[in-house]
């Protein structure tokens, strides 16, 4: 990703990603194996990760998925397909508003499968719509471990990092592993208004948003920051 999402001529010097979310999957999914037991032909269900396709799959032991499958994005939907799941409806922007005002709402009941950190504002959205909805745990999202973080914090107290940031969860995850003091000192490329929403809420800081995950997207937000930091050295 990094060399693909570098701006042509711009000075980065890359280094190596910082997780700063750890998926686990649950000491016991019996909930989850039941709710997609319980689906009927008329319901849908809706994934918004990687993650939650892995889990699913997990819960699911072979059998077959019983009614329509619902993806956020392209890259869950080729983690579905990897899996044998074929999504009847993938939204047109990775983001789970858009995903949310997209989707064709079913006769039954929309089963959402999603972290136990994953927000309200999809099946708010549904909701408003008028959708029933059942809200499941897939996975849980957990800040990691602290590993050797020196060279990450010497990174960030030279001051100007450009930090991208991939969810909500992430932010929170780095705020926590580098303390707020760090923190607050990046320049923040966010993907997606969630994460974007959440860098505001976190940092007090406007964050350039990439339009989606692709590297090329991440490429143009990025070159807007340095665009910025450069206009302001030479005023």
């Amino acid at each position: 990703m990094a060399s693909s999402a570098r701006p042509r001529g711009a000075p980065i010097r890359w280094r190596s990603q910082l997780p700063c979310v750890a998926v686990r999957p649950l000491a016991d999914d019996h909930v989850l194996r039941r709710a997609l037991r319980e689906l009927r032909g008329t319901d849908a269900l809706v994934v918004t990760s990687r993650a939650g396709i892995d889990a699913v799959v997990r819960a699911l032991a072979g059998a077959p998925l019983p009614t329509s499958l619902a993806v956020v994005g392209p890259a869950t939907a080729a983690a579905a397909r990897q899996a044998g799941l074929v999504p009847s409806f993938v939204a047109s922007r990775p983001d789970g508003a858009m995903l949310g005002r997209e989707l064709p709402l079913p006769r039954g009941m929309v089963l959402l499968a999603r972290s136990d950190r994953a927000g309200d504002e999809l099946p708010a959205i549904l909701r408003r719509r008028g959708a029933e909805i059942r809200e499941v745990v897939a996975y849980r999202t957990e800040t990691p471990t602290a590993r050797d973080l020196s060279a990450a914090r010497t990174l960030l107290a030279d001051g100007g990092a450009i930090a991208c940031f991939a969810s909500a969860s992430a932010v929170d995850g780095f705020i926590e592993l580098v303390g707020d003091d760090l923190a607050a000192g990046v320049r923040p490329v966010a993907f997606g208004p969630k994460t974007a929403a959440r860098i505001r809420a976190r940092l007090r800081r406007e964050p350039a948003v990439a339009a989606s995950p692709e590297p090329r997207a991440v490429a143009r937000a990025i070159a807007r920051v340095l665009g910025e930091v450069a206009d302001g050295a030479r005023r």
